[in-house]
């Protein structure tokens, strides 16, 4: 069985360009990743909606403008096809109402900004699926 590790699919959501940036640049310091960045919950869901899309990993500020984190994470969990797919709040709002409710939302991995390399590059490990366990889309013809 082959046991190889391969590059994750990661999106970026956050409408702050140098939040974004570092980020972009902790993930990136392993070069094993593919990384797409967008600066709202609209654009976000655009790409998450198209089937030729694939992402492993969605990490997810709360606070913008047009649709907030909640409201893209409540889009996800409601798609059958996506609802599975693992999302990483990472956000400066670490008060008990705000962790629960993303919890209830079905989100098991949260990092509060701003978060360092060490428990980016942790967290990445953690998601990181071996090549026998990949999530696959199911195309269903309409």
């Amino acid at each position: 069985m082959d046991t190889r590790i391969r590059d994750m699919k990661i999106l970026i959501v956050d409408d702050d360009a140098a939040c974004r940036g570092v980020l972009h640049k902790i993930i990136s310091s392993q070069p094993d990743h593919q990384i797409t960045m967008v600066d709202s919950g609209a654009a976000a869901w655009a790409l998450l909606d198209d089937p030729l899309r694939i992402f492993d990993v969605v990490f997810l500020d709360l606070s913008m403008p047009e649709m907030d984190g909640f409201a893209l994470l409540q889009k996800i969990r409601a798609s059958p096809v996506l609802r599975s797919l693992e999302v990483v709040l990472c956000t400066g709002s670490n008060d008990r109402t705000t962790v629960v409710r993303a919890v209830q939302l079905g989100v098991r991995h949260y990092l509060v900004k701003p978060a360092g390399a060490a428990a980016v590059h942790a967290k990445l490990e953690q998601l990181r699926p071996a090549e026998a366990t990949l999530h696959e889309r199911s195309f269903v013809k309409p």
